[in-house]
């Protein structure tokens, strides 16, 4: 046990000198309490970084490590390879995204487990696997993204319509089509976002500045109504939804290590 915590404690210390995020999440017996770390570690060749979530449920009695991001990435000239649990997100929704992350008990989304390799030039091309989806392929062309894996393919775009943003995507999954249009447009002190979703999906969010206070608002239907509203201010933040109210205290620390 105390071999364990000194490795914990030694992996943790560099997340220790440049972010953390405090919070907690729930209702009476069902509370959440986390305090996740973020690090960034030079090594010779690359980097490694990562996203670790300590996280307790005294209602319960449980708790746990949620490691949301641990991967290393080494670059050479126009090549680079990521190795480790890394977060990949497909396509340009924001309230509906296509993603093969997964919910995190820390209030956050855990990667996957895998690696890929990126070569960079007038396209980026990405060829990887990751635990559960497979072997993958992804190649981008400014605002243009392809992706095949043995579950599907997928194509993904935006573009600037006068002041605003319209984006998309259309995929073929092996559980059916899925495709989305998105349309994002400043209005008032911030940005609005308008969704549209196949399945069945659509929602609406506005986040912008009030007074000083970063506010969010959001409402979606899709398997389900949701809705948001979240207020922050240097670096606190409160949300309340539908699956109760959470707060997140986030900041960062500076020091040598």
């Amino acid at each position: 046990m105390r071999r364990f915590v000194g490795f914990l404690a030694l992996v943790l210390s560099p997340a220790l000198a440049q972010g953390y995020e405090v919070g907690a999440f729930g209702l009476g017996g069902q509370v959440t309490l986390y305090l996740r770390l973020l690090g960034e570690v030079p090594v010779e060749g690359g980097r490694l970084s990562y996203a670790l979530a300590p996280y307790l449920q005294p209602g319960l009695g449980e708790g746990g490590l949620a490691v949301e991001r641990l991967h290393l990435a080494a670059e050479a000239g126009e090549a680079s390879l990521t190795l480790g649990r890394f977060p990949y997100t497909f396509g340009e929704g924001r309230l509906f995204p296509y993603t093969w992350n997964a919910p995190s008990p820390a209030a956050g989304a855990e990667g996957v487990w895998g690696g890929f390799l990126t070569l960079y030039g007038e396209a980026r091309l990405r060829l990887g696997y990751a635990w559960g989806p497979g072997v993958f392929a992804e190649a981008a062309w400014g605002d243009l993204k392809f992706l095949v894996f043995p579950g599907g393919l997928g194509l993904a775009g935006s573009a600037r319509l006068g002041e605003a943003v319209v984006y998309g995507e259309a995929m073929g999954l092996a559980s059916g089509p899925r495709g989305l249009l998105g349309w994002s447009w400043a209005w008032g002190p911030g940005e609005m976002v308008l969704e549209a979703a196949h399945p069945l999906g659509v929602g609406l969010a506005w986040m912008g500045q009030v007074e000083g206070l970063g506010v969010l608002l959001r409402a979606s239907y899709g398997e389900g109504w949701s809705w948001g509203l979240g207020l922050g201010w240097e670096g606190f933040r409160v949300e309340v939804g539908g699956v109760g109210p959470l707060w997140r205290w986030s900041g960062s620390w500076s020091g040598e290590f």
